[in-house]
C-alpha cells in the first residue's frame, strides 16, 4: 500500500543506529505496548502506541535528510486561523488556537493550540469535485490525529474517494458534471493530547516512568491475593498526587471533556471553510483571464454557521461523534462511526456492556486454530477440535500463575508472567488477523519451553520493566502517558470518586464473570475513575441523540472485543434517520478485517450519501477467521441476527456474489454507481482494479497498526520473518495479487 510504503520510507530519513544495536532489542510484545495498568491498557484504541523511530520523527526531534526544509512542530507559530506549511512530504501542519474554555468564561484570555495534519485532495479545492475535509479520531480517549493521518492517510482517502482518477478529466464543464468527490483527510491531536498544547501530565516523564514500571510489577488483578489491595491504594496515591500537583490558574486537565473536544472540532471545520475561500481568492488572483472558470460558491464563499462537519471515528471516536452530533445536530454532514461504543456504558468508566462479546472473540481463536492446521497453528494437530485447543491454552496460560517463565538472555535475564500473557491474549482479539497466528507460536513456545523464540517475544518488555537513561543522547526506552485517558473519560463520566474496594470488587467480579479474558484488566478502567479527583469544568450532560441534519452510517462487527453490536444498535436507534452496517466479523472496528461489501457502503456514503438499509450484512472474504453468523451451523450462530437479514423463514446467507449480500440492501443511487462492481463474483472483483485498490487500501489500514502498535517497536512482521514465517505468507491481499499499491492511476 502506498500509505503504509510511505512509512517504510520515513525509517530511511532516521540517523544509524550505534554499533552494537541488535534488531531483537527492538522487538517488543503485546505487554510492551500495554504497560496494563494504564488505563488505556485495558481501551486500547486503534493507535495507541508506534514505532519509537516513527515517534521522534513525528515531533521533529530527528532531522529529516528526505525533504529540503526540515520540519519541527515547534517551529509552527499557533494563530488565530489555519495556516498550514509542508510537512512529511505531501501533508500540511498547523497549529490553530482556540479558546481555552467555551462554556464558562473561566479563563477567558487563555488559549490551546491544537495540531493539525492534513493530506490535501486530490483536486485542488475550486475543483467543483472537491469534496471537503474528512476530520478523522483514532480513539482512546487520547489517540493522537496527526499520527493517524501520517499512518492511514493515504488508504482512507482511497476508501472514500471517487474509484475515477481525477486527471482524466479535463476541461471545466466536465469537472462540474461529474459526480466524483475527493476529500481532504484531517487528523488532529485533542486538547492535551500529542503535539497540542498545554498537554496533560501529573508528574515529571522520570518520576511517571518510575510509577508506572512500579505499578506494572504489581500484576492485573486477579495475578494475586494481594493484586487488588495494592493496585487499589496505588491508584488512589497516584490520583490524589496529580490532584496536589495541579498548576496554579488554568490546568488543561480541567478542559478535556469530550465535549470540549466537540466544540473544538466545530471550529475547525469553520476555519477550514474559512482558510478554502481565502485560497479561492488567490488562486484567481493568479489565473489569467482566459483561466478564469466558474468556481464553487459551496467553497469560494464562507459564511459562518452554514459549514456542516465530515468525520470518520474509530472507537471513542464514536463516542466523540454522537457527542458532537448531540450538541450540534444541525451541524452534522457525513458522519460515520465505526466501532460503536454506547454512552451508557462509556459513562460509567466504561462499564460491564462493553465486554457483552468479548469471550466470542476469544473463541474464535480457537477456531480458527483448528481450521487452519498446524502449519499456521502450532497448538493443533490434523483432529484437534476448537475445545481441544482450548484445554491446551488454559493449561498453558494457568502454568504461569505462581510459576512465571524464566528466560535468560544476552542484554539480561527476563521473565514472562501470568499478566504479561493475559494481557497478550487480550490485546490479540483486538486484531485476529495480525495478531493470532504469533499468539499461537507464543504459546506453543511456552509450553515446550521454547528458549529462542521467547527471548524474541520478551525482549520488548525490558521497556516496560526497567528504567534506564540513555548517556550518548539516543532513544530513551519508552514510557506512557495515561494522564489524557484519565482526565477525558473520568471527567465525561458520572463521579465515582465514591465507590469503595468492596464495591469495586463486586463489580471487577462482575467482568470477571462476563469476561475472563477481560474482566481483570477493563475493571481497572473504572478503579482509576474511583481515584481521579479533576473534573472538567464543562461535560455533555444532555440526552444523546437527535435528528441530525445528514444521517449518521454506524458500523459495529458482531464479535467486538469490547464495542459489541448491541451498542451499535442502541446508539443508531437514538439517530432517527441513521443506519447501522453489521460486519460479521470479531474483532475491533470495521478495519481489523478488510472487507470489500462494508469499504463499498462507505465509499457509498461519502460518493453519494447513500445509506445501506436496515439489517444490512456484510460477510468478509472467506478464511478460517470467519464468524458464519448467519449459519446454523456455526459455533458463532446468532439466531437474531439470522432472522435479522432473511426475515423468520430464511435460508442460511451462502452469497456467492457481492450483489448477494448487498445489493437488496443499498439505495439505489448506489446501486446504479456500484452495479457493475457487485454484478462480479467475489473471486473476479478481488482481481479488478477497483478491489484491489480497495483491498489494498483496507489491508493498509490493518498491517499498519501491525505493523506501528501491536507489537510495539518494530511491529509484529519482524517478529514474523525472525520466526520464520516470512511477510504473511500470501495471505495478504497486495502480495497475493501482485498489487503494488501505486496511488496514481
Amino acid at each position: 500500500m502506498k500509505g503504509v510504503e510511505y512509512l517504510d520510507q520515513v525509517s530511511l530519513i532516521l540517523p544509524e543506529r550505534k554499533k552494537g544495536y541488535r534488531p531483537r532489542a527492538l522487538l517488543a510484545t503485546v505487554a510492551t505496548c500495554l504497560v496494563i495498568f494504564a488505563p488505556y491498557a485495558a481501551f486500547p484504541d486503534q493507535f495507541r502506541e508506534f514505532d519509537l523511530r516513527l515517534q521522534a520523527w513525528w515531533r521533529g526531534d530527528v532531522p529529516s535528510r528526505r525533504y529540503e526544509a526540515e520540519f519541527r512542530w515547534s517551529d509552527i507559530e499557533p494563530s488565530d486561523s489555519l495556516k498550514f506549511i509542508p510537512c512529511y512530504g505531501d501533508f500540511e501542519c498547523a497549529k490553530l488556537k482556540l479558546p481555552l474554555d467555551y462554556f464558562n468564561g473561566t479563563y477567558p484570555d487563555e488559549t490551546v493550540s491544537v495540531a493539525i495534519t492534513k493530506l490535501p485532495a486530490q483536486v485542488p479545492v475550486d475543483d467543483p469535485r472537491y469534496g471537503g475535509p474528512m476530520l478523522i479520531n483514532p480513539g482512546g480517549p487520547g489517540g493522537a490525529g496527526t499520527l493517524l493521518a501520517l499512518g492511514w492517510g493515504r488508504d482512507l482517502q482511497i476508501i472514500v474517494d471517487s474509484a475515477d482518477n481525477p486527471h482524466c478529466v479535463g476541461d471545466w464543464n466536465s469537472k462540474k458534471a461529474s459526480t466524483a468527490k475527493y476529500y481532504d483527510i484531517i487528523g488532529f491531536d485533542p486538547r492535551g493530547i500529542g503535539m497540542t498544547e498545554p498537554s496533560a501530565t501529573c508528574l515529571p516523564s522520570s518520576s511517571a516512568w518510575s510509577w508506572r514500571l512500579r505499578e506494572q510489577e504489581e500484576g492485573i488483578l486477579g495475578s494475586s491475593d494481594a493484586a487488588l489491595g495494592r493496585l487499589w491504594s496505588m491508584s488512589h496515591a497516584y490520583g490524589e498526587s496529580c490532584k496536589r500537583g495541579m498548576e496554579d490558574g488554568p490546568d488543561i486537565k480541567q478542559y478535556m471533556s469530550t465535549a470540549s473536544v466537540a466544540r473544538d472540532m466545530l471550529e475547525i471545520a469553520e476555519k477550514h471553510a474559512e482558510y478554502n475561500a481565502k485560497t479561492v481568492t488567490d488562486l484567481l488572483a493568479t489565473r489569467s483571464t482566459q483561466e478564469t472558470h466558474e468556481v464553487n460558491p459551496e467553497v469560494s464563499i464562507y459564511k459562518r454557521g452554514d459549514v456542516k462537519l465530515q468525520y470518520w471515528g474509530f472507537s471513542y471516536g464514536t463516542y466523540l461523534g454522537y457527542t458532537f452530533a448531540s450538541m450540534f445536530p444541525d451541524r452534522v454532514g457525513r458522519v460515520l462511526l465505526d466501532g460503536v461504543v454506547n454512552s451508557d456504558d462509556y459513562n460509567q468508566g466504561l462499564g460491564n456492556g462493553s465486554l457483552r462479546d468479548a469471550e466470542k472473540d476469544r473463541k474464535t481463536f480457537y477456531t480458527w486454530c483448528s481450521s487452519s492446521g498446524p502449519e499456521a497453528c502450532p497448538l493443533t494437530t490434523d483432529n484437534s477440535t476448537a475445545e481441544d485447543i482450548e484445554t491446551r491454552v488454559r493449561k498453558i496460560v494457568q502454568s504461569t500463575l505462581h510459576h512465571p517463565v524464566a528466560i535468560p538472555s544476552d542484554t539480561g535475564p527476563e521473565i514472562l508472567t501470568f499478566s504479561d500473557l493475559v494481557a497478550v491474549i487480550f490485546r490479540s482479539i483486538y486484531e485476529p488477523r495480525s495478531s493470532f497466528p504469533i499468539l499461537a507460536s507464543l504459546l506453543a513456545a511456552l509450553e515446550a519451553n521454547d528458549q529462542e523464540t521467547l527471548e524474541i517475544f520478551t525482549e520488548g518488555l525490558k521497556y516496560s520493566h526497567v528504567y534506564s537513561c540513555p548517556i550518548d543522547g539516543g532513544e530513551t526506552g519508552y514510557t506512557l502517558n495515561d494522564v489524557p485517558q484519565n482526565a477525558i473519560l473520568c471527567s465525561d463520566s458520572e463521579d465515582l470518586t465514591g465507590e469503595d474496594i468492596d464495591s469495586f470488587r463486586e463489580y471487577w467480579s462482575l467482568l470477571d464473570s462476563i469476561s475472563e479474558t477481560s474482566g481483570g484488566i477493563w475493571a481497572m478502567l473504572r478503579m482509576r475513575c474511583a481515584s481521579w479527583k479533576i473534573k472538567a469544568v464543562h461535560r455533555f450532560e444532555k440526552q444523546f441523540g437527535g435528528n441530525t441534519s445528514y444521517p449518521i452510517l454506524f458500523i459495529s462487527n458482531t464479535a467486538d472485543p469490547v464495542t459489541p453490536l448491541r451498542s451499535g444498535r442502541i446508539m443508531s436507534a437514538r439517530f432517527p434517520g441513521s443506519a447501522l452496517l453489521v460486519q460479521d466479523s470479531a474483532g475491533h472496528c470495521s478495519s481489523s478485517t478488510p472487507t470489500p461489501c462494508t469499504m463499498s457502503h462507505i465509499k457509498a456514503y461519502f460518493q453519494t450519501g447513500a445509506l445501506p438499509k436496515p439489517d444490512t450484512l456484510c460477510i468478509p472474504p472467506a478464511s478460517p477467521f470467519n464468524l458464519n453468523s448467519t449459519d446454523p451451523s456455526s459455533p458463532f450462530y446468532d439466531k437474531d441476527l439470522f432472522t435479522r437479514v432473511m426475515g423468520e423463514h430464511g435460508s442460511s446467507l451462502a452469497p456467492t456474489t457481492i450483489q448477494a449480500q448487498n445489493q437488496i440492501h443499498i439505495d439505489e443511487k448506489a446501486v446504479q454507481m456500484f452495479s457493475q462492481m457487485w454484478d462480479m463474483p467475489e473471486e473476479e472483483f478481488m482481481v479488478s482494479r477497483e478491489g484491489m485498490r480497495l483491498m489494498g487500501a483496507g489491508e493498509g489500514l490493518r498491517r499498519w497498526v501491525k505493523r506501528n502498535r501491536f507489537w510495539g517497536v518494530g511491529g509484529s512482521e519482524r517478529v514474523e520473518v525472525l520466526m520464520g514465517r516470512g511477510r504473511e505468507r500470501g495471505r495478504g491481499y497486495p502480495e497475493r495479487m501482485g498489487w503494488e499499491g501505486e496511488r496514481v492511476w
